[in-house]
């Protein structure tokens, strides 16, 4: 009986910690995601909603003869835009055919940039700016999160066009994991403990209520049996 109510209540107890660290897991890696990608198009719209940002983006320097560094001179020192040059990095771009002219990346001038990007994509139709993040239909969305926009410099039309892959967040999710993954140990073994000295306080009553109604079946009308719970 012991052994019975011992194997059943561990059961239970394993996969009620199983069951709410699933769901734990999947909430917190969930809210992490969520969070890194709503932080990073807040960010990219209030750098490029600057008012006196845009204006340094679009003014030419007298004498200017390469737009394009020009360009990536004012992206480098704005803060605010998160780049690290690991998982977020910006690429200057021409405004006509997408070829890399200036950026935080080791492309070579003249290269041209993947076209898996809706963004990227639009604004080389002719859109202004476009920093779309929902998921398409088909097909799959790729896995970065990313925004262009257009800028006017001068005679030239440029597009400054910004990709973070989310290897921060794929960090932080790993991170995440592994203390999951650490902390289901822990519990399971607690469970198992736990299980076992509650099975042992149940059973212990029963077995000396059974002990006292042999007695009685034996022939002792006064036993002892000194439960009551």
């Amino acid at each position: 009986m012991f052994r019975s109510l011992h194997m059943k209540l561990m059961l239970i107890m394993t996969l009620l910690i199983i069951s709410l660290m699933t769901v734990v897991g999947a909430f917190l890696i969930n809210s992490v995601a969520n969070y890194y990608t709503q932080d990073f198009y807040t960010q990219m719209s209030e750098a490029f909603g600057d008012p006196d940002f845009w204006k340094d983006l679009e003014t030419p320097i007298e004498g200017e003869e390469d737009a394009a560094s020009s360009i990536a001179h004012i992206l480098d020192t704005n803060s605010t835009l998160g780049i690290d040059n690991r998982s977020r990095k910006y690429y200057v771009l021409d405004g006509t055919d997408g070829h890399w002219l200036a950026g935080s990346d080791d492309k070579e001038s003249g290269q041209a940039m993947p076209n898996d990007s809706r963004n990227l994509m639009r604004v080389l139709a002719g859109e202004d700016a476009s920093d779309d993040n929902r998921v398409a239909d088909a097909p799959p969305p790729p896995a970065y999160m990313d925004v262009a926009v257009a800028v006017q410099r001068g005679e030239g039309r440029y597009i400054v066009y910004v990709q973070d892959n989310g290897a921060n967040v794929s960090a932080l999710n790993s991170e995440l994991i592994t203390l999951i993954v650490e902390a289901l140990i822990f519990g399971l073994i607690i469970s198992v403990l736990l299980s076992f000295l509650l099975s042992k306080t149940l059973i212990t009553p029963i077995e000396r209520l059974t002990e006292g109604a042999e007695r009685v079946a034996g022939g002792a009308l006064s036993p002892q049996i000194g439960y009551r719970s």
